[in-house]
């Protein structure tokens, strides 16, 4: 009788008693979302030192008064084109326009002396001749005719200093470029050295950045340089090194570099922020988001979305960029591998099952396009993703 009972509740715990469930990675298909995906694709990886600051004009100068007075003329407006020569202010100085006036005849007088000394000379050199005069007297005349030369030469040189003084009272374009500033309206009383105008030449930008001692291998006169510059996010501008230091700062240790920046249509405008990269190496290549690249093991390697499933696959790295985060894929991945975030992937093991997202179904295309002859994929198929996956990839 014990023997039957032990046999029953044997009996009864086998029925009671179930499988062992699979692991919860495998059994439970894991939602992933689409900027959870990533598209391998190929592009330009480029690497070098990163430098950045303001952009400023090859050519700037602040033009200021040399002379005291009232401006009673000013010429071009902010951000008018001048050209060299171009008059820019007008500084009334009474006081040099007296002196310049005095000083002109001064030498008119001057003048009228040196004639009358040359005819007195002649004169008195007739008379010794006949023997009417003594020759100390054509020595006394000459030695007059001397000193009127020289005060005609004299008088031409107050003149001379006149007018230039009357010319500082008049203010010119220095070069040709752009008015960047004025400073001054008519009727406003300047000192020397009160500034006018500000011109500046855009037809070239230029920047001054700093880079680390251990970049200065490739740091070098022609080097390009390839420029993001706020205000302009989609577009690159490339410019190239001019000028290395020859020392590096002693606090920082640092090296200074000048870049000069084309800017055809003067496109770039002065202070705007601009941050570039130091073209050492770029080259075309499979590029994959550091995001999605797992280093903690012997080799890096990535989750790779396939049948609906992810498998884990070793990857060979290349050019990295620390900046953009990306690097470049030399071996275990093609262009098109649809892979997967680190953020996403945690905890999950080779051949864990997962859900795709379901995308929308593609809109009608135009009559005539070449897109009507592609069939739309299935929403929940392994084609969706890598559509919904290259749009993270393009948002990256």
């Amino acid at each position: 009788m014990r023997t039957l009972s032990i046999s029953l509740v044997l009996a009864a715990a086998a029925c009671n008693s179930q499988p062992a469930a699979p692991p919860a990675d495998r059994a439970q298909p894991k939602l992933l979302a689409a900027e959870d995906l990533v598209t391998i694709r190929r592009g330009t990886l480029s690497t070098g030192p990163r430098i950045s600051g303001s952009l400023t004009p090859s050519s700037r100068s602040i033009v200021r008064a040399e002379a005291p007075g009232s401006v009673v003329a000013i010429g071009p407006e902010l951000g008018d084109a001048v050209k060299k020569g171009a008059l820019l202010a007008r500084i009334e100085v009474k006081a040099l326009g007296d002196a310049a006036t005095s000083a002109q005849s001064g030498v008119t007088a001057a003048q009228a002396q040196l004639e009358l000394a040359r005819r007195e000379v002649q004169r008195i050199e007739a008379l010794v001749q006949g023997g009417a005069l003594a020759q100390r007297e054509l020595d006394r005349a000459r030695s007059q005719l001397t000193a009127a030369e020289a005060a005609v030469t004299q008088a031409r040189a107050q003149l001379a200093a006149s007018r230039s003084q009357l010319g500082d009272a008049v203010a010119r374009a220095p070069f040709g470029g752009l008015i960047a500033r004025r400073a001054v309206n008519v009727g406003d009383v300047v000192l020397p050295g009160a500034e006018l105008y500000e011109i500046i030449d855009p037809s070239t930008m230029r920047l001054e950045a700093s880079v680390a001692s251990d970049d200065l291998s490739v740091v070098a006169p022609g080097k390009g340089v390839d420029f993001a510059v706020r205000g302009y996010p989609d577009q690159k501008f490339a410019g190239q090194i001019s000028r290395v230091a020859p020392a590096a700062d002693p606090v920082t240790r640092q090296i200074q570099v000048l870049v000069e920046i084309p800017n055809p249509g003067n496109k770039l405008i002065a202070g705007l922020y601009a941050e570039g990269r130091i073209a050492a190496a770029a080259r075309e290549a499979l590029i994959a988001p550091l995001a999605a690249i797992d280093a903690s093991g012997d080799q890096p390697s990535v989750l790779r979305v396939k049948a609906g499933a992810v498998e884990r696959v070793v990857v060979a790295l290349g050019l990295r960029d620390d900046r953009a985060e990306l690097a470049e894929i030399t071996s275990g991945l093609a262009a098109g591998d649809v892979v997967v975030l680190a953020r996403a992937g945690k905890n999950m093991i080779s051949g864990a099952k997962i859900e795709l997202p379901e995308l929308p179904a593609p809109a009608a295309p135009a009559a005539g396009s070449a897109a009507g002859s592609a069939p739309a994929p299935a929403a929940g198929s392994a084609a969706a993703p890598a559509a919904g996956s290259a749009t993270a990839a393009e948002q990256r």
